[in-house]
């Protein structure tokens, strides 16, 4: 507008993408990239799925490979806006392959042997299955509470204190009939539904108990 400017931004890593509108008046001085920075912003860009992970190492070629495409963006751009930051993520990728050369694996940013990342990684996958599972069980609950009350429906529609046997006026006898069929489409979704649950758990709780877990989830869906 005559007043404003709308500007894209970005994360650091160029990743994420938005918007921004900024008065005009607020604009202090207007930056347009040469087309070798615009160069540099796009090869820094292509960099961008060369990231660390904080709890799993890397192959020593991997890390080589990093190191490779880190030391052709700093020989073509040694100037860039660019070139501190992937200087800096070139010594981490160095310190990396060293310690993988050497024989030691990482987790939470931390290196160590391997027969100390085993119980680290156990706890963490136990925690994980933890709080899975703590979702999961009111889950089961509501979808055990669904079959009761359409199996509970189903009873009473065809018990006499419903309308079996009964005579009942045309408006009426619609109404309950298109009840019938609700509750005759209701009872395989809701088997449907608990048996998809059940699985589930079931399959969330082997892994946790596997690992070790001591929590008894069963119970509290059985409500023991």
């Amino acid at each position: 507008t005559d007043t404003d400017v709308t500007v894209e931004v970005s994360n650091e890593r160029h990743t994420i993408f938005t918007t921004r509108t900024i008065a005009k008046s607020d604009i202090k001085e207007v930056y347009k990239p040469t087309p070798e920075q615009r160069q540099a912003s796009a090869a820094y860009e292509a960099l961008g799925r060369y990231q660390l992970d904080p709890n799993q190492e890397f192959k020593s070629a991997d890390y080589a490979e990093g190191i490779a495409v880190f030391d052709k963006f700093l020989a073509v751009y040694p100037n860039s806006e660019y070139a501190t930051n992937i200087t800096a993520r070139q010594t981490e990728w160095r310190f990396e392959k060293f310690e993988v050369d050497n024989g030691r694996v990482k987790f939470a940013d931390k290196w160590m042997l391997p027969d100390a990342k085993k119980p680290l990684v156990e706890e963490q996958q136990r925690q994980s299955l933890e709080r899975s599972l703590q979702s999961q069980v009111p889950i089961v609950k509501a979808a055990r509470a669904r079959v009761a009350a359409a199996q509970k429906e189903h009873d009473f529609l065809h018990s006499t204190a419903g309308y079996k046997g009964k005579v009942l006026p045309h408006p009426e006898y619609e109404h309950v009939m298109a009840r019938y069929a609700a509750n005759d489409a209701e009872i395989p979704k809701a088997n449907a539904n608990l048996a998809a649950a059940t699985a589930k758990f079931n399959e969330l709780n082997a892994q946790y108990q596997k690992l070790g877990g001591t929590v008894n989830y069963q119970e509290q869906i059985d409500g023991k």
